[in-house]
């Protein structure tokens, strides 16, 4: 089940294609997989730091949900069929939902002055806080219901329902869904639900779907699912035994490295290097070492470029999904080859070479293009400060590391970024460009304007190896510093920024950090292009473009 944590808006995503991308999609529906076959049978799994015991299909695989993830405690789809000619319809799939009601919140003293209400006067001389704005959004009820849950996570609302078992101690009942507007059945499949309830405690449902012809055999299978399956409250995973194997180590970040163990699923491996740790669902090994080298190299690299103003101490994880189609289950937004999660400090991509018997393996380059990007927008998000730069600069450095020729843990050059530079130079050719002075000062909306998205990577990319790579650039005394200066004012203004948020009282409102960092963008912009002749810079960039050597990464 795709649901509301994996939307569009929350990750930084990366264009595999020119083609547009569809950032407001919510679902990404699995296609290419085979019709129901005849169920395999069952396996007994039990997930006693969960709570629950229930029997798997064999024809199901279990997904990783997201770290972050408040509700879907488990994750199935059902196997793709290795003959292509049967992969048909809708992938089936099943979520398992817990919900637990929090308590109410004890009522406020009776003297307690009202939410948001301004500081009392102070005395002459101090300073007054600012009070809260009584505009700011309040946040989202807590989902308390299986129909909160479908209202705000899926694309579905209950329909009729009938008396199922009751485990546990949970009654029971099962209700077909129902899709909400205007989608048809062929357009998004059907849904179906066993929902255990304990009122005002406790929710467990099991949610699934599949496409409309599957549905009698894969209700079966849900059904046997649900009412074998037990619950009891969560044991906690013994972190300790989790945690042995770093107290001889030197390595940073145990809780988290612990914590990323410890939520592995069946199948999922885990390597640590000293700033991140991988998971990982290849039985390539050669690849996940490779994997594990390059990037702990090409930080290095990023490290010389963007200097952080103290040491970045976080780790992150480094998931590599075995194949699109998983990545796609996991929550890869459509068009996409990778992104980088900061709510859930995740870098996910998958594995995406093609393995045909008898013939070598291709891919190896698609993979590591977009470790490469992905990781620059990770190093960036700490050393900014997790104020995102100019989607220009931010994309075109992530694109500009994508061209690194990395040999014996270094990075030997960086190249012309093989999915950009033949686009960029066609455009040039064709006076097809987005002028200097408008696409500096693009934001989010503007850049991945779906019309344009693939331009904008392109020309971003070009700029930023413009300036990077060209001798005149180099040469110039104004336009060697123009990314220096940059980066160094973002870094500088937002901290001050958030300096003075802090003293108001709102560090933790997250409107008035996004206005921060809005406004150091265009702080920061304004000092690099300070008595900047864009014009000039532009013609150079032209002329430096369509001089280009088009070669193999």
């Amino acid at each position: 089940m795709r649901c509301a944590a994996q939307e569009l808006g929350r990750l930084r995503v990366v264009a595999q294609s020119d083609a547009p991308m569809q950032l407001a999609a919510l679902l990404a529906f699995l296609t290419l997989v085979a019709p129901v076959a005849v169920q395999g049978g069952y396996v007994e799994e039990k997930h006693p730091e969960l709570g629950i015991e229930l029997p798997r299909a064999r024809d199901y695989e279990q997904v990783p949900t997201q770290p972050d993830e408040e509700q879907v405690i488990l994750y199935y789809v059902e196997k793709a069929s290795k003959d292509p000619k049967l992969r048909v319809g809708k992938r089936s799939e099943l979520s398992v939902v817990w919900i637990d009601v929090p308590a109410d919140p004890p009522p406020p003293p009776a003297d307690a002055p009202p939410p948001d209400a301004p500081p009392p006067p102070e005395e002459e001389g101090r300073s007054k806080a600012k009070p809260m704005g009584s505009d700011a959004p309040p946040p989202p009820p807590p989902i308390k219901t299986i129909q909160d849950f479908l209202t705000r996570r899926t694309i579905w609302t209950s329909g009729a329902s009938t008396t199922g078992k009751t485990r546990s101690g949970y009654p029971g009942r099962v209700m077909k869904l129902e899709p909400r507007g205007n989608l048809a059945a062929e357009q998004v499949g059907v849904g179906w639900a066993y929902v255990f309830e304990q009122p005002g405690k406790r929710t467990i449902a099991f949610v699934g779907e599949c496409a409309e012809a599957n549905f009698e055999e894969q209700s079966k299978i849900w059904r046997h699912i649900a009412e074998h399956a037990e619950f009891f409250e969560p044991r906690g995973e013994d972190l300790e035994k989790i945690g042995a194997r770093y107290r001889s180590s030197a390595l940073r970040g145990v809780d988290f490295r612990i914590k990323a163990r410890s939520q592995l699923v069946r199948g999922w491996k885990a390597e640590d290097t000293e700033n991140f740790i991988l998971v990982f669902h290849t039985a390539d090994q050669p690849l996940v070492r490779a994997i594990g080298a390059d990037i702990e190299a090409i930080r290095k690299e990023y490290l010389k470029l963007f200097p952080p103003d103290r040491p970045i101490d976080a780790v992150s994880v480094v998931r590599i999904c075995k194949d699109r189609g998983e990545y796609m289950a996991y929550g890869g937004p459509p068009g996409s080859a990778g992104y980088w999660n900061p709510q859930s400090e995740e870098l996910v991509f998958y594995d995406a070479r093609v393995k045909e018997k008898g013939k070598r393996s291709s891919g190896d380059a698609d993979t590591f293009i977009v470790l490469y990007h992905e990781a620059l927008h990770q190093y960036i998000h700490y050393s900014a400060g997790a104020v995102p730069p100019h989607y220009w600069f931010n994309e075109g450095h992530g694109d500009y590391f994508s061209g690194a020729n990395i040999s014996g843990g270094k990075v030997r050059s960086i190249g012309v970024n093989p999915w950009r530079a033949g686009y960029i130079k066609g455009l040039v050719e064709r006076g097809q460009i987005i002028p200097w002075k408008d696409i500096i000062g693009f934001e989010r909306q503007q850049f991945y304007d779906p019309a344009r998205i693939g331009q904008c990577y392109a020309q971003a990319w070009s700029m930023v190896y413009f300036l990077r790579s060209s001798p005149v650039v180099r040469k110039h005394p104004q336009w060697s510093k123009i990314v220096d200066n940059y980066f160094q004012a973002l870094k500088a203004e937002y901290g001050r920024r958030l300096e003075g948020l802090a003293k108001q009282g709102l560090a933790e409102r997250a409107d008035q950090k996004e206005a921060a960092g809005a406004d150091a963008r265009r702080f920061a912009l304004d000092q690099a292009f300070k008595d900047i002749d864009l014009n000039a810079l532009q013609a150079e960039w032209r002329a430096f473009v369509e001089g280009l050597e088009l070669k193999e990464k």
